[in-house]
């Protein structure tokens, strides 16, 4: 996706969310909120009704686990320099928050 947008930085796909668990930012959906997602026909493992379209295709994991949504910020010598995450997930912080950290990063 780095290159598609023609990014200058890299970004993560975090695979099996192993980067999220390290960090504490993935979970696992309660039994109850699974019979809510289903009762509204979404089912994490098959989106819009396309078999094709799986977790474990797109993620590398077939649970009904999640990250919470976050963006970091990280420098060269692999300092944190921002954290923006938030479990709501209608929460998204603005882009220019995360565009203002990574000048500040760069210098620029």
């Amino acid at each position: 996706m780095a290159t598609q947008l023609k990014l200058t930085f890299p970004i993560l796909w975090d695979e099996r969310l192993k980067v999220g668990e390290a960090f504490g930012l993935a979970f696992t959906l309660p039994d109850d909120l699974k019979t809510v997602y289903l009762g509204f026909g979404n089912d994490l493992a098959v989106r819009n009704g396309d078999p094709s379209w799986r977790l474990a295709v797109r993620n590398g994991d077939p649970s009904w686990r999640l990250p919470v949504p976050a963006r970091f910020v990280i420098d060269a010598r692999g300092i944190v320099r921002s954290v923006q995450a938030d479990p709501d997930y209608t929460y998204r912080p603005e882009p220019e928050t995360t565009v203002d950290a990574l000048r500040k990063v760069v210098g620029a």
